[in-house]
């Protein structure tokens, strides 16, 4: 299972590794969209684990990071 919430105190969201690879790999209207809570987590989280690991850079994480974020509120979630 992968921890979509690790900070979460209460009620985290665990999805199975076959649903994250499955979240994060929806590309419909672009891979910024998100078309639920869990999906945009999980893009969230692996977006993070790539910055963490060294496979994108700062300036392209906080890019990718902001388009994510700023799609998903403005769907009103």
């Amino acid at each position: 299972m992968i921890c979509l919430t690790p900070n979460a105190l209460e009620k985290p969201i665990e999805v199975s590794q076959e649903e994250y690879d499955k979240l994060v790999h929806m590309m419909e209207r672009g891979w910024s969209n998100c078309n639920s809570k869990e999906e945009f987590l999980a893009k969230l989280h692996y977006l993070r684990g790539g910055l963490s690991q060294g496979k994108i850079n700062e300036i392209d994480f906080l890019e990718k990071e902001k388009k994510l974020v700023i799609n998903y509120w403005n769907k009103g979630r």
